[in-house]
């Protein structure tokens, strides 16, 4: 799971003390190409593009767009915007209008602060190296942000002039699949930010979500357009396994958050032209960031690498380049320290933002050129006793030999392009050093750079709090303080530290709270919305600088409070989504406490040959709903019923009047000249579509374009049905969900149905050889289904004909799938067994043991609900707990499920205990005789035991004839 530095979730950042001294020293495969420092100084680079007249525009994270002309980087930004930079917000993208040298125009997006936070697509005018004071104009203010992870932020004009912008998920993974949000979005606007009516879910989608121009997407970082051809490559950001590259569609869904990396059987979804998986070395990686066609006007490279798209890992700093028509992929250079982005230059070379050194460093074909210096050392201050370290950076072509000097003297075995002094002393305070580089076509020096060694020793960090061992939870405060010392300075002031928190998943890094200097405490707000994994931990640190110059680096980690989850369902078996993504239940992990996390189910769901709607969750919450990580371990259980899954039909084909089949090759063809040979379909409702269902437990999917039954209710296609018209006969077209055609066809008499790229458009007129084919539908029974009566359908039926997964007494069904008579019916009077009075519903709407007859007592109808049970009374109306004590006025979807116990026989008679689902003390109890009985939090611990005055009670269920219909 992985994020550009603070743009791309999950990546790792060098740690600050390496920054001074890294550099994007690229190590090329092919020794004819050269990396080189193209310019240094960057804060926190995000992107960068190439101007039309040959700058370079860099945005920092902290909103500041900076230029580099003629290789310096000027002093004074484009802009600097007013930006959120928490974790990976900030200034992400810029992009330059086709007609800039025209009319000026740039657009970028970033996190804005006006009203709430949030992401912003504006247009800028230029005037030389600034912007036009009052110039933007703002185009698109997305949702406002829950999570501060998950941004996406590339802007590029496309060939057909509109403007493409990438929008992440926020760390929601719902959004990716709905389109009443533009997050999890590749969006194109018109120029102006109006949106155009092409697009291809602009007539069903909402509000600014009408710019979705492909979806699926999880963090799509960069994604780059190739001159001339159009094709567009996006890089999605992985979660658990993999990275992607994903060829531009539109009406692309790329499948997020329901499958990552490669696929099979999910029709609709769009495969990655390419991904990779996560781990260590150069086939693998953890997060996919910068990406560029090599298409310059005039290349510099060889032909073998024109048209080639390269792109970066920023966890493992590699380049590759893969062929966008074969997908051959090859390694082209290493050590790139942390790229975010790439770019070709008008000079033909590969630039790339190197993060981790905060420089743009340049790749060039070097055959034939002398030595070029572009990184000089640098001075240097270091404590005596200390390494002291000089680099260069130079290209030209091979082989380079390096050869130090200090003081104008050459220094014996000096190799390399880095120069390391062991243990520096006061006699070396003053030196100068410098390279000299030479090739077979000449030579290169570099400038010197002095060295000064001190005797005063580095200052001393402390961090006092966090404490070691410190642990956090979500939605609190991670409050810091500590102190720094010098031996010559004595105490040193506030003005000396610079604090900074950077949130560290797995071996990959967030930045959360950004370098801030001149404080001895502070606090830092923990989100509560991101990152859903456990296997992560803050990371607080403190750098002190003393009076000359002198610094010192501690941290200290602060691990999360953790506890088990489970979500299951019942029957056990069916898919469950746990954040968006599907798992077989149960499926288990662990949560950060306070993380807010979210669960949810598909509905109806096929499984052994049965079909499944979804009924209720344990915790109460809808089918999909969100949930704060509690303090201790916790089930979320979806409860299914039964369900008869859908109507049965045989369908005809209008253009030939026969019957479709199912063929030896599984295909579907309009076969047979009488219904009665015709296949059963079973048309199951998903969402707006249908699946259709055969024999078996086969369903129907597009195959190379041709309807063949060959998936299972999960990976089957979902189509939509279209009203065709036509006398008194259901006479529909069916659609699939992608294709360019994908209506359903009979294009070939005989032949397999067509459909997705193979159907046609037009209307259902079978009159019409161009147009897609109207077919009749038939009702019939379904096959092997009774229609009697469904265990667990909500109410207890006399001749019960399937289990419904439970074999508690009472359930309404026994282990061999009978009605149940042990229990007398579904209909009970509950006596108490402390106080031996029967229960009734007072005029309140509470029930308490008051009557001293069984007939006096109230009728209650046991109603399953999954392993547990509801309890309706005479009015209709069911049991909850309302402040601790049992009151009948709920309906059957908000009343509470209770777990019945067996507390066994007493006299003859069968003793039961009844727990509710929440609270610390939830089981029944009758606490003060003749009150409303106790639940949740009034309830008791311990057995049900009516002589132990701090046990939970036992009941008497007596059966009872239910009421007439109009009441229970």
């Amino acid at each position: 799971m992985c994020a550009v530095f603070s743009l791309v979730v999950g990546c790792s950042t060098p740690e600050p003390q390496e920054l001074g001294v890294a550099r994007a020293g690229a190590v090329v495969q092919d020794a004819n190409f050269a990396d080189s420092v193209f310019v240094s100084g960057l804060q926190g680079p995000t992107t960068m593009t190439f101007a039309p007249d040959g700058r370079l525009f860099v945005s920092e994270k902290n909103g500041s767009l900076r230029i580099v002309q003629n290789g310096q980087l000027l002093a004074t930004p484009f802009v600097t915007l007013a930006v959120d930079n928490d974790n990976e917000r900030g200034l992400m993208g810029v992009a330059f209008d086709p007609n800039f040298a025209s009319n000026h125009y740039l657009y970028v997006y970033y996190t804005s602060v006006a009203g709430s936070i949030h992401n912003r697509v504006s247009r800028f005018t230029a005037n030389g190296n600034v912007a036009v004071p009052g110039s933007e104009l703002v185009l698109a203010d997305l949702p406002t942000l829950d999570a501060a992870n998950h941004n996406g932020g590339a802007v590029r004009f496309g060939p057909d002039g509109k403007l493409y912008v990438s929008v992440g998920e926020n760390a929601v993974s719902s959004n990716s699949q709905s389109l009443n949000t533009p997050l999890g979005k590749l969006l194109r606007f018109n120029p102006d930010g109006s949106i155009p009516t092409d697009n291809p879910f602009y007539a069903t989608a909402t509000g600014l979500a009408k710019a979705t121009w492909a979806m699926g997407l999880r963090n799509p970082f960069t994604f780059d357009i190739q001159p001339g051809s159009g094709t567009l490559f996006i890089n999605d950001v992985g979660e658990g396994g993999w990275e992607e590259i994903n060829r531009g569609q539109a009406g692309a869904n790329y499948g997020w958050p329901m499958t990552e990396g490669y696929f099979t059987n999910r029709p609709g979804l769009t495969q990655p032209f390419y991904a990779y998986p996560h781990g260590s070395g150069t086939a693998a990686g953890n997060c996919i960031a910068g990406g560029a066609f090599y298409n310059p006007p005039v290349p510099a490279f060889p032909s073998a690498y024109v048209g080639q798209y390269f792109f970066a890992d920023y966890t493992n700093n590699w380049i590759a380049r893969i062929d966008p028509n074969s997908g051959a992929r090859s390694l082209f250079a290493t050590a790139a320290a942390g790229p975010v982005d790439l770019d070709v230059g008008p000079d033909g070379a590969l630039y790339y933002l190197a993060r981790g050194a905060g420089q743009v460093g340049r790749i060039a074909y070097t055959a034939s050129l002398p030595p070029s210096i572009a990184q000089q050392p640098a001075s240097t201050l270091v404590s005596v006793g200390n390494p002291a370290t000089f680099t260069v950076s130079a290209s030209g072509e091979p082989p380079l030999t390096y050869r130090w000097q200090r003081n104008g003297v050459d220094i014996a075995g000096t190799t390399s392009p880095s120069y390391v002094l062991n243990a520096a002393q006061l006699a070396d305070s003053g030196a100068r050093f410098r390279a000299v580089v030479t090739n077979g076509l000449g030579s290169a020096t570099s400038t010197e750079a002095v060295l000064t060694v001190t005797s005063n020793k580095p200052p001393v960090a402390t961090i006092a709090t966090p404490a070691e061992g410190a642990t956090y939870t979500a939605s609190t405060q991670l409050m810091f303080s500590g102190s720094a010392s010098d031996l010559e300075d004595g105490a040193l002031p506030p003005s000396a530290m610079t604090w900074s928190i950077v949130f560290h998943h797995d071996t990959h890094t967030h930045p959360a709270m950004p370098d801030t200097a001149g404080i001895a405490s502070g606090s830092w707000p923990i989100p509560n919305v991101g990152e859903s994994s456990a296997n992560v931990w803050y990371r607080v640190r403190l750098t002190v600088r003393d009076s000359i110059g002198l610094t010192h680096t501690t941290y200290r980690d602060v691990l999360p409070v953790t506890v088990p989850l489970q979500v299951t369902s019942v029957p056990s078996g069916l898919q469950v989504l746990m954040d968006g993504r599907p798992f077989a239940a149960p499926h288990d992990t662990t949560g950060v406490v306070g993380v807010i996390r979210s669960v949810g189910v598909d509905s109806p769901q096929y499984a052994n040959g049965r079909f499944w709607a979804f009924s209720s969750w344990s915790d109460g919450g809808a089918q999909s709903h969100s949930f704060t990580t509690p303090g201790s371990a916790a089930t979320y259980t979806a409860t299914f019923i039964e369900t008869s899954g859908g109507s049965c039909y045989q369908i005809q084909s209008e253009r030939s009047d026969k019957w479709l089949i199912v063929d030896s090759a599984g295909k579907v063809v309009a076969g047979s000249t009488t219904q009665a040979g015709g296949q059963i379909f079973q048309l199951v409702p998903n969402g707006a579509g249908y699946k259709l269902k055969g024999s078996g437990d086969a369903f129907l999917a597009v195959a190379a374009n041709q309807l063949a039954m060959s998936a299972n209710f999960s990976s089957a296609e979902s189509f939509t049905q279209l009203p065709c018209g036509y006398g008194g006969r259901n006479r529909v077209g069916f659609k699939a969900s992608s294709g360019s055609a994908p209506h359903w066809k009979e294009t070939t008499p005989g032949g397999p149905i067509q459909s997705g790229d193979g159907g046609n458009g037009g209307a259902c007129n079978p009159n019409d050889a161009g147009a897609w084919e109207g077919f009749y539908l038939e009702p019939v029974t379904c096959p092997g289904v009774s229609t009697g009566p469904v265990c667990g359908n909500g109410t207890v039926e006399s001749g019960e004909q399937c289990d419904d997964g439970n074999t508690q007494p009472g359930d309404g069904c026994d282990a061999t799938c009978h009605t149940e008579t042990a229990s007398g019916g579904s209909c009970f009077r509950i006596q108490s067994e402390r106080s031996d009075r029967w229960l009734t519903i007072d005029g309140a709407g509470k029930v308490a043991a008051v009557s001293t007859t069984q007939t006096g007592g109230a009728v209650f109808e046991l109603v399953t609900s999954g392993t547990k049970y509801k309890l309706k009374g005479a009015s209709g109306a069911y049991v909850a707990v309302v402040a601790d004590q049992l009151t009948v006025g709920a309906s059957l979807s908000t009343a509470e499920p209770f777990t019945r116990y067996d507390c066994g026989i007493h006299g003859g008679r069968n003793r039961y205990g009844f727990e509710s689902s929440t609270g610390t003390a939830r089981n029944w109890k009758e606490v003060t005789v003749g009150t409303p009985i106790q639940s949740g939090s009034g309830g008791n611990v311990g057995i049900c035991n009516p002589t132990d005055a701090g046990a939970w009670e036992a009941f008497y269920l007596e059966p009872a004839t239910c009421p007439a219909a109009g009441g229970v």
